[in-house]
């Protein structure tokens, strides 16, 4: 079974109308689209969660992108039909204050990490099969990669090379 920790951001993208993606950010759009449609028919795959609906809360307010529903509306729907098929991969998190959690790897690089992106690393961190992080317009996670990876958390970039020259931009590369 393939079971993935998916980012809100790859929802949002997923559901915004075209005529409010960049034009750099079409195929990335795209990606998402697709990634999430062959998730949601995949029946092998699961969908790993926090148990207190971090992450659930966050596909709720991708839903919002645009005046009618959309693929984020349609996939936070078909999450919340299918919970009972993924219950056993929720995860506890210990939240010691906002957006720090007992869960989180010890390390420097990570230390800074963005706080409300924290809740996916320490589901990955804690969860017993390591399932991936799939992130798809936030540039940050490109910095951090090789940490994550110290840590056996792997990050599946939908589009990879549209992350890594956003990201390569942002440094001033």
């Amino acid at each position: 079974m393939s079971k993935y920790i998916i980012d809100a951001n790859v929802v949002l993208l997923a559901g915004t109308p075209v005529k409010d993606i960049p034009r750099e950010q079409l195929l990335c759009a795209k990606k998402c689209v697709d990634f999430i449609q062959n998730f949601m028919r995949d029946k092998n795959a699961s969908l790993v969660l926090d148990d207190s609906g971090r992450i659930l809360k966050e596909y709720r307010g991708a839903r919002k992108v645009g005046n009618s529903p959309n693929l984020a509306t349609v996939f936070c729907n078909w999450a919340h039909q299918n919970m009972p098929k993924y219950a056993k991969d929720f995860v506890h998190l210990d939240e010691i204050q906002e957006n720090v959690f007992q869960e989180y790897p010890a390390n420097q690089q990570l230390k800074e990490f963005d706080p409300p992106d924290r809740k996916y690393i320490a589901i990955a961190y804690k969860h017993p099969d390591s399932p991936p992080i799939v992130e798809a317009s936030d540039s940050k996670w490109w910095g951090i990669k090789e940490a994550l990876k110290e840590n056996k958390i792997e990050v599946i970039f939908v589009d990879e090379e549209y992350i890594k020259n956003k990201y390569m931009k942002k440094i001033g590369i």
